[in-house]
């Protein structure tokens, strides 16, 4: 007869997910062992077996997870009415307002996906793209002629969620200005420099 799931069976399979990212964030996924997480969860390696098959299984749903919710995100915001400076602005807020809620995520995000089994790894790397292609959008909007420069549009797009991404390694909640705050900042640096900006031609 088949083990029949507890009530909150999907809140503890999130708990753990959210401990493991915590883990994984300070100690690195290669370093942190099932008995690290067991310890962190305050349980046994044999009830995480209960909700997970494998770390590997466990790394898969964070990344899996967050990267979703970038997606969902960057839809909403960027299927918005309004101008392109705008919602390019509420992104940008948003984004850092995840990364602020989530910080343990977004760096197992950015410096695990190689951990993952290629298949799995296939499949955040298409979300992360589709994340990326909603974000240049916004910016051919404001720079048109990047329509045309297609060997240029990806690294425009990567230079500004470069600004967003990586403020994990510096960014404080508590420090001088707020995640809304800086987020106007990096988009004002593009709305007033990107349609000035000289494109050099591409390398051949």
């Amino acid at each position: 007869m088949a083990r029949t799931q507890a009530p909150d069976y999907d809140d503890r399979r999130q708990a753990i997910a959210d401990r493991a990212a915590e883990l994984f964030a300070r100690m690195g996924f290669h370093r942190a062992s099932i008995s690290d997480l067991a310890e962190a969860c305050g349980t046994s390696k044999s009830a995480l077996y209960h909700y997970y098959s494998s770390k590997e299984a466990i790394l898969f749903d964070i990344l899996r997870d967050h990267t979703e919710l970038l997606l969902e995100t960057a839809e909403e915001t960027a299927g918005a009415e309004g101008d392109a400076r705008e919602r390019l602005r509420r992104l940008a807020e948003r984004f850092m307002e995840i990364y602020v809620d989530a910080t343990s995520k977004h760096v197992v995000l950015l410096n695990e996906i190689g951990s993952l089994p290629e298949e799995q790894r296939r499949e955040v790397i298409t979300l992360q793209n589709k994340v990326v292609d909603i974000f240049l959008s916004l910016l051919v909007e404001i720079r048109p002629e990047l329509e045309t420069r297609t060997a240029l549009r990806k690294p425009v797009a990567m230079m500004f969620m470069g600004a967003l991404n990586w403020t994990y390694t510096w960014f404080r909640a508590e420090g001088p200005i707020t995640p809304s705050q800086f987020a106007d900042l990096v988009v004002d640096l593009f709305i007033h420099g990107l349609p000035a900006l000289p494109l050099p031609e591409a390398k051949r």
